[in-house]
């Protein structure tokens, strides 16, 4: 069978035998693709570079009876920096782990992939703060999986409560609660809502562009990760893996 070319980022990876490493790929036209790299571990493998988190590159692949094998690539990028700062390295850490979360064998979604791929760029060499970015690919990230938080809407009555002053969000009810509906949430300031909302409407490219207060950053993440844990469960690795940050 013929090799294939994919471009793809290393968004997983498992340490096999003495040289080996089970690889998790994150493809815009493939999905997921689980392969393994072979002697990729001895310091003179053609493969050391790119057998790595988060490296961005065209990959050789090779299939053979529902077994995927690298067997070369050129890399584009290794996102070298996030390497370097442990709060950016756990932020990127926590966007790949999500990712494979969700993404598909054989499914393409170039979507989330342009996602992942910004915020890694950014992470890696912008000045941006590492917990603006998160919350901003956080929120894109439930936009994509089919759980984008109501911001404008109660979440129970549906009414529109940009209005309101006194709102709840509730990551079970799906959003912002109203006063007069039975909830489980925390008070949510107007402010946070209007930030999480221009978040939204940025584009991937774009995502560089949001800054916010301390006081700010403390409000909404908690939120967002409370959605994650009503998505994935209170139980998955990267509920815990934002529990640290």
């Amino acid at each position: 069978m013929p090799t294939e070319l994919t471009e793809a980022i290393v968004t997983g990876y498992t340490d096999y035998r003495d040289n080996d490493r089970m690889l998790t790929l994150f493809s815009a036209s493939r999905g997921r693709i689980d392969c393994k790299a072979r002697n990729c571990r001895k310091p003179t493998s053609k493969l050391l570079a790119c057998a790595q988190p988060f490296v961005f590159g065209e990959f050789e692949l090779f299939e053979s009876s529902d077994r995927v094998t690298v067997n070369g690539c050129d890399v584009r990028e290794t996102f070298y920096p996030l390497r370097e700062d442990v709060d950016r390295f756990m932020v990127a850490s926590v966007c790949t782990q999500l990712c494979n979360n969700v993404i598909e064998h054989g499914a393409e979604d170039e979507a989330l992939f342009s996602l992942l791929y910004h915020v890694l760029s950014y992470l890696a060499y912008s000045d941006s703060d590492p917990k603006d970015l998160l919350i901003a690919f956080l929120l894109h990230f439930l936009d994509h999986a089919g759980y984008r938080p109501s911001l404008t809407r109660c979440s129970v009555c549906r009414r529109d409560v940009r209005a309101d002053t006194v709102l709840f969000y509730s990551a079970e009810a799906g959003g912002v609660v109203c006063v007069a509906c039975p909830h489980g949430g925390k008070p949510v300031s107007k402010l946070a809502l209007e930030a999480m909302r221009r978040i939204l409407l940025l584009s991937h490219d774009a995502l560089n562009r949001v800054v916010l207060k301390p006081e700010l950053r403390a409000e909404i993440l908690p939120m967002l990760r409370n959605s994650c844990a009503y998505m994935l469960g209170e139980n998955d690795r990267c509920v815990a893996l934002l529990d640290r940050i």
